[in-house]
């Protein structure tokens, strides 16, 4: 079936997820893509897409800029959510279809998780937001980037260090995605016919580059690296434990804690790591793919 057009905006479209975002849309060859960007920026984007500048406290400016929309996709960093209420309420007010907020995480229907976890609750507020302005959202499921992730040390496994903690053992299945497949995944969506993406409003759209546990991760590490377990220092630890001792150091101020409760979580029956029941890639052309060349890049570009 050939892709259908679209107008789409997009906001960070040179950020960590705009920057593949941007170029899968661009590829697609059916869509009319708007950069907005704030009036001080010295991003540049790539041909064929055309460029707004302005002020993202000026709704005039925001309601001129998506006039005309089919979508606005907001992929803003974690520093720039004060600009995602008055991109929605502009959005809404410009009578752009759909919203894909700043979301590419985490299972937002693991009800648990987003409880728990008060960066899940934010992604929960703004998509309220948009729903109570009469808008509608998609949000994009892909569990926390599998290359960035891995790069920081974030799923446990310290590649440079050698060292590993294993949650529960290590043999837990979740599903997670590179950020190549999030803008991929995001290109297919919004390619598809009306009648099919409107079966997406205020609901979730899954993606998944891995079906994987965190002991196949280190073993895939391994191969790429050519050690084995006596060449790393290896820590199993309880899930409930890590929540426990992450909760105790963030009441001490120390914020960055949260981050180990956060990505072990994801291990945790019932907290959404795995939602492969909920995938349909095939329809999509995205196989998995293949965990050993990616963490490959992965170490070639951190030495």
């Amino acid at each position: 079936m050939s892709p259908q057009g679209r107008k789409i905006a997009i906001v960070g479209g040179t950020g960590t997820v705009g920057s593949v975002t941007l170029p899968a849309l661009l590829a697609k060859n059916v869509h009319t893509i708007t950069a907005i960007s704030r009036g001080d920026s010295t991003a540049t984007f790539p041909d064929g897409c055309i460029v707004k500048k302005g002020s993202y406290e000026d709704e005039d400016f925001l309601v001129s800029a998506l006039q005309g929309q089919d979508v606005l996709v907001i992929q803003l960093s974690r520093f720039a959510m004060d600009a995602q209420a008055p991109l929605t309420r502009a959005a809404v007010k410009a009578g752009v279809k759909y919203i894909l907020p700043t979301e590419f995480g985490s299972d937002i229907e693991a009800l648990q998780m987003v409880e728990e976890q008060l960066p899940l609750r934010g992604k929960a507020e703004r998509r309220k937001l948009v729903e109570e302005l009469g808008g509608t959202w998609i949000a994009v499921v892909n569990n926390p980037w599998f290359d960035w992730s891995m790069n920081q040390g974030l799923w446990g496994i310290d590649i440079k260090a050698r060292k590993a903690t294993l949650y529960g053992g290590g043999n837990t299945k979740i599903n997670t995605s590179t950020l190549k497949r999030v803008g991929e995944g995001v290109a297919e969506l919004l390619s598809l016919p009306e009648e099919e993406l409107a079966a997406y409003k205020n609901k979730a759209f899954y993606i998944s580059s891995f079906y994987v546990t965190q002991r196949e991760m280190l073993e895939s590490v391994q191969r790429v690296t050519g050690t084995t377990d006596k060449d790393w220092v290896i820590e199993d630890k309880e899930i409930a434990q890590v929540a426990k001792e992450s909760d105790e150091e963030v009441k001490k101020g120390n914020m960055m804690a949260m981050i180990p409760k956060f990505y072990s979580a994801h291990f945790r029956e019932g907290y959404g790591g795995d939602f492969n029941h909920k995938l349909n890639l095939e329809k999509f052309g995205l196989a998995e793919e293949d965990i050993d060349a990616v963490v490959k890049g992965i170490i070639a570009s951190s030495s």
